[in-house]
Formats: structure tokens, sequence, C-alpha cells
């Protein structure tokens, strides 16, 4: 609806999410989707996909980058619209969910990921300011 202005819910702020591939699957489909990170943090991720998803679907994610590798993520998508290279996806991390197995350790799994971003752009924005 037109002259209606969305809160940004986030508990966190998305950092740029420069070469972190996304690999999902969603609950009770064999086929897999991979798509390219667009923003993220401890709590969520924005991806493009070749395909839309629906609102409220649950995914399993598998995250790859920097090193890092974090598999079997438990998420639900709060949003899928049409991007220029696709469908732009907003998945939550539901890592508390009962379908998650071994929440601790992927809890700081994602934690250790966005520190990695985090740095980087702290890295950024030193050499823009010398």
């Amino acid at each position: 609806m037109p002259g209606i202005v969305h809160a940004d819910r986030r508990n966190r702020r998305r950092l740029e999410a420069d070469g972190l591939l996304i690999s999902l699957r969603r609950k009770g489909r064999l086929g897999r989707l991979t798509g390219m990170a667009l923003d993220y943090n401890r709590h969520g991720v924005g991806l493009v996909l070749d395909q839309p998803l629906p609102k409220d679907a649950t995914v399993y994610l598998s995250i790859t980058g920097r090193n890092v590798h974090v598999n079997n993520v438990i998420g639900i998508v709060h949003n899928c619209i049409s991007h220029e290279l696709g469908f732009r996806c907003g998945i939550q991390f539901r890592t508390t969910s009962g379908l998650q197995s071994d929440q601790q350790s992927i809890q700081a799994q994602l934690i250790s990921l966005e520190s990695v971003f985090t740095d980087a752009e702290q890295d950024q924005i030193s050499n823009l300011a010398t």
C-alpha cells in the first residue's frame, strides 16, 4: 500500500556478503537451489535465486565462503521478491527450532562468520580513511 512505511525489525544490521554462496533445500523436497548472498548477519541472509520461494517455507541451508562452511542451518523464508538478477529472498535462521541439530555449534559458526564480514567492513572503512 502506498504511503505505508515498513520499519526494519532486524535486531542487527545486515553486512555485505561478498563471495558467500548459499545452497538450500526446501523441507520435503529433494532438489537444491544455489544462490549468492547479498547480505548476512548471524540471524539471517538475503540472497538471489533463479526461482522464487514461498513465504514461510522452511529451508535447510548450507553456507560456504571465506574459509567457512556451515551445513544444515534451518531457516524460514520471510520474503521473496522479483529482482534484476532473479528473486531476492530474505531468510531468517531458526537455529532454536526443534529441527535444528547441534544448535549451539551452528549458532557459534554463524556468529563466527558474521565477525568475518564485520572485520572486512572495518578494514574497508580504515582503508578509506587513510
